[in-house]
């Protein structure tokens, strides 16, 4: 009998069985704790009432709900074991015949019966030989609402008629959970969007308010200057005034331009830069702001020993540039703003720990307001009240850039005493070896590169550092380029090949193979040196396989490219 089949009369037994307990007014629960009444057995179950009792007695003890119930128009309950009981909350099936007026329909919620019916439609259709699955909402004793799992199977009976199996599982539990993390995001996201619309109309009023002050400022001393036209002194006085509200304006609205180019920028670009200059430039740019307010200004550079890195240069101006300028802004005439730049620590693989601290003695920051200092439009006090213009966007646009380099950001503040910005970055460092040309067998000698490398700004700083070495360098942006330059090529064109592994078209393994193919035998045999990120022993013995001479990992460490490039001319 195949699987379906025994199945069927499985079921069918359990169906023939409760039909004879129901005659006789019996429960499932009676015949499986005392037996048949006076051990007395019905001929027609005698035989295999034992092997079904047994199966009852495993499905009442299975921790989900077990129904089975006719597939017409009423949907008469034939049977219901204890853990359907339970997610009902009933404590006997007469109970639950009674509470549900011994029908499927009776479990459902009314708003999810349509939901429902339409299943079991599409089950009876399609999904013969399937589960059918559904989730609905149930009714229990309590007058409670449950969210329950259901699956199902229609069986055809030549005997008993048509009917339904079905296996409830509760899904209440995760329901509420879902639910209550739906109302949460919704929660969030409301607040999100009120805070959105409270900094847009306080930006809007911001702007308006902090706007028209230098407007107003441009107009009146404009008129002003006209009517003292004969008066040289007061003219340049008046133009002097314009000269500064004209440069508060510019300084709104590129802040304003800054935040806005800042939310849509792509990722931070990775160019070699001196940080120490780059820090230096923005201390300069901000010295006769300074130099205005008496204020004295100091830049500290001691500390540093890396200063060659891998980094975003504009970003880190621009960060400098807000922080001095938000010290500068907030502090009295005669105070003191300084900028010290510190290495922290250095970690392998030539990555350096930098501090960059901005620290003064103005008019500091309340403790309630520091966790909100970042926030943008956010200001602790206006204009009226601190005589300070702005728009409160220079914090945000900094924490924005400090994120974006993934770094970290720290702020200490009291109140009349001033305040310490610490940002924290960890950047990729050139290596403070002085690499240069020995007495070996590099010594005096020019040597032709042909470097292969995909990446457009990986090329262009190995490019850089190999030409400050002394070599000649050719560029090719993929392994398919570079074989073609090889075929091209007479033999001295190219003392060394520098080979990036994962590359589009063909990949450095595959150019690698075909350079070690050309027909001219010094070509094939010219040195090859890997340079990759994916320096795994896996990969590097498909280098080998492939004719690479060596592998060595990027960033690209010069003393061992040297070294390496040493012994290949030698050999």
């Amino acid at each position: 009998m195949c699987a379906r089949r025994r199945e069927e009369h499985l079921i069918e037994r359990m169906i023939h069985l409760m039909n004879i307990l129901e005659e006789n007014g019996l429960e499932v629960e009676e015949i499986l704790e005392s037996g048949w009444p006076e051990g007395r057995i019905p001929a027609e179950v005698e035989r295999s009432f034992q092997e079904t009792c047994e199966v009852l007695r495993f499905i009442e003890e299975i921790p989900g709900g077990f129904l089975i119930y006719h597939a017409d128009g009423d949907e008469k309950i034939i049977y219901a074991n204890q853990g359907l009981l339970r997610i009902v909350q009933c404590k006997t099936m007469q109970e639950f015949r009674k509470f549900t007026g011994n029908s499927f329909r009776g479990i459902v919620c009314p708003e999810d019966l349509d939901v429902v019916e339409e299943s079991i439609k599409k089950q009876i259709a399609r999904n013969r030989y399937n589960l059918d699955y559904v989730e609905y909402r149930i009714r229990r004793m309590d007058g409670t609402i449950h969210w329950v799992e259901d699956y199902g199977h229609y069986i055809r009976g030549e005997a008993m008629g048509d009917f339904f199996y079905v296996f409830i599982g509760d899904s209440s539990d995760e329901r509420n959970q879902q639910q209550m993390g739906q109302k949460r995001l919704l929660a969030e996201a409301l607040e999100k969007a009120n805070l959105s619309v409270k900094a847009k109309n306080t930006f809007l009023s911001n702007i308006s308010h902090e706007m028209r002050t230098p407007l107003n400022a441009i107009f009146g001393f404009t008129s002003l200057a006209k009517l003292e036209i004969h008066d040289a002194d007061k003219v340049m006085e008046y133009l002097d005034r314009v000269e500064t509200a004209s440069h508060q304006l510019l300084d709104m609205i590129t802040k304003v331009l800054d935040i806005s180019s800042l939310a849509n920028a792509a990722g931070p670009a990775e160019v070699e830069c001196d940080l120490c200059q780059t820090v230096q430039e923005s201390y300069q740019f901000l010295e006769p702001q300074a130099k205005e307010k008496s204020i004295a200004f100091t830049l500290d550079l001691s500390g540093i020993r890396h200063r060659v890195i891998y980094a975003d240069r504009e970003k880190l101006h621009q960060l400098v540039l807000n922080l001095a300028n938000n010290a500068l802004t907030y502090t009295q005439p005669g105070g003191r703003v300084s900028i010290t730049l510190l290495e922290k620590e250095e970690l392998p693989n030539s990555y350096v720990v930098y501090n960059i601290v901005v620290k003064d003695n103005g008019i500091g920051i309340s403790e309630e307001f520091l966790g909100r200092i970042f926030e943008p439009f956010c200001r602790e006090r206006d204009s009226t009240l601190s005589g300070v213009h702005g728009i409160g966007l220079g914090l945000t646009i900094a924490r924005n850039i400090v994120d974006m380099l993934h770094g970290s950001i720290t702020v200490s503040s009291t109140v009349d005493e001033g305040s310490t910005f610490t940002v924290a970055f960890t950047f990729r460092a050139q290596p403070l070896t002085d690499v240069a040309f020995g007495e070996g067998a590099l010594a005096d000698k020019s040597m032709s590169i042909l470097l292969v490398e995909d990446n457009e700004i990986n090329r262009e700083i190995e490019t850089e550092l190999l030409e400050r070495m002394g070599f000649s360098v050719e560029t090719a942006e993929n392994g398919q380029i570079a074989v073609r330059k090889m075929e091209c090529a007479s033999p001295g064109d190219y003392d060394l090949v520098i080979m990036d592994l994962q590359m589009p078209v063909m990949d450095g393994w595959q150019a690698s193979e075909a350079i070690r193919r050309l027909k001219d035998p010094t070509l094939a045999h010219i040195p090859i040196v890997a340079l990759s990120a994916d320096i795994r022993p896996d990969s590097r013995e498909k280098a080998m396989k492939s004719g690479i001479d060596a592998c060595l990992s990027k960033p690209m460490d010069l003393a061992l490219l040297l070294e390496t490039i040493e012994k290949m001319i030698e050999k």
